[in-house]
């Protein structure tokens, strides 16, 4: 039996290590200004990433410097971002000591053109013996075309080299917060149905803006596709309709590594604070977000003193809960400013004028209870002949029992 179960340990553990999968090696290149341009390009390091921004069509290129042991890293992978078309279709290795064309080592041709849409892309190549062709086993340097034309810009957000092929290309988009079937009702800003004002350009700009309304506040689920750092994704609010003939109670969400939240126009319960500008909220209102690929998420909540307005006469009144809360959606993006809202020239930004009507979050109204009835004299009275009824039956019932013995 020892020996039976010795044998099936050691096919269980064998069979384990087959699902092993192995474990890719990699180095990445430190990107910094050590990185040296033709006179078409300038080159900057920011936030860890090479900025390359060309000044000319004329042979724009950057190399940057590594030091790499191409006899155990046999790819190396370039991921980047491109504003314009990517000049000369092609990227190369420049190595200390290489044989090559005298213009300064080989080419390998790598077409990139197609790909400067701002979007992440990723470049793999293979290291064999025919490209490039070494003396020794160490590159030293890597050189890369940049963009095509002037004014373009050439972020590289990583160079990794690798022993396995595939392992420096970014392998899954960063997790978001938002699941779409945790949120009661949703809306959403894009081509279909934007309207603009100072200039804003929809585009490919996509904005999804969850909700759930809780008995403590507004729970706020926003999916920005498209939309950059620093641009606003915006509630417009208009509590019981009793704004309708002054402005609404903006709140910015300000879009960044962190989220700044920022309320406008409007006193209220949580911040006495009306700043045109925007009062900072952020530290009142929970909240995370996460920066994707192609934009970001976040979600917030919104605590309900913020819909109790103070600053207009009568507002105070409103009912989180009970009175419906009317709203708007807004983006401050695509060079100016986006809504969903119909019906308006945004030239008159009172409630009214905004047509913040359109889109509400119903009340429940308390339920009416019915008072509790209080006997009036004349109904205590008729009680009271009743009772003396009931106990001239009971002595009635007593009397005649006795008879009976």
């Amino acid at each position: 039996m020892k020996k039976l179960l010795a044998l099936v340990l050691a096919v269980v553990m064998v069979a384990a290590m087959s699902l092993i999968s192995y474990a890719a090696n990699t180095v990445s290149v430190e990107l910094t200004d050590e990185a040296t341009t033709s006179a078409a390009a300038t080159v900057e390091a920011v936030d860890g990433k090479l900025v390359v921004t060309t000044t000319s069509t004329n042979d724009p290129w950057v190399s940057i410097p590594v030091d790499i042991d191409t006899s155990v890293y046999k790819y190396f992978t370039v991921n980047f971002r491109a504003t314009k078309e990517i000049g000369g279709n092609n990227t190369y290795l420049k190595t200390e000591n290489y044989i090559g064309a005298a213009d300064g080592g080989d080419w390998e041709p790598h077409g990139m053109n197609g790909m400067a849409d701002g979007e992440l892309h990723s470049v793999e190549y293979s290291i064999d013996n025919g490209f490039p062709t070494f003396k020794d086993s160490n590159i030293t340097g890597v050189r890369l075309t940049a963009c095509g034309e002037p004014d373009g810009v050439f972020t590289i957000e990583s160079i990794i080299f690798a022993d396995t092929a595939g392992a420096g290309v970014p392998q899954q988009t960063p997790a978001g917060l938002i699941n779409d079937g945790d949120y009661s009702v949703s809306y959403v800003i894009d081509k279909t149905n934007a309207t603009s004002w100072a200039g804003g350009q929809i585009g490919d700009l996509s904005v999804t803006y969850f909700f759930n309304v809780k008995d403590d506040g507004l729970e706020v689920a926003v999916r920005a596709i498209g939309l950059v750092q620093d641009n606003l994704v915006q509630l417009n609010f208009n509590p019981g309709n009793k704004l309708w003939d002054t402005t609404g109670q903006f709140v910015s969400f300000k879009l960044g590594d962190t989220l700044t939240v920022l309320q406008h126009n409007h006193k209220n319960g949580l911040l006495d604070d009306d700043s045109a500008g925007g009062a900072d909220i952020t530290a009142k209102v929970p909240n995370e977000i996460v920066k994707l690929d192609n934009g970001y998420e976040f979600t917030a909540k919104l605590p309900k003193e913020l819909f109790t307005i103070t600053d207009v006469e009568g507002a105070d009144s409103f009912v989180y809960g009970q009175d419906d809360l009317y709203f708007g959606m807004f983006l401050v993006a695509g060079g100016g400013g986006l809504s969903n809202q119909q019906n308006t020239d945004y030239t008159d930004w009172t409630c009214k004028g905004l047509a913040l009507n359109q889109y509400k979050f119903a009340g429940a109204p308390a339920p009416v209870t019915e008072p509790e009835t209080v006997p009036q004299t004349g109904d205590a009275a008729v009680a009271m002949f009743a009772v003396i009824a009931v106990l001239a039956m009971g002595a009635a019932v007593v009397f005649m029992k006795k008879r009976a013995f």
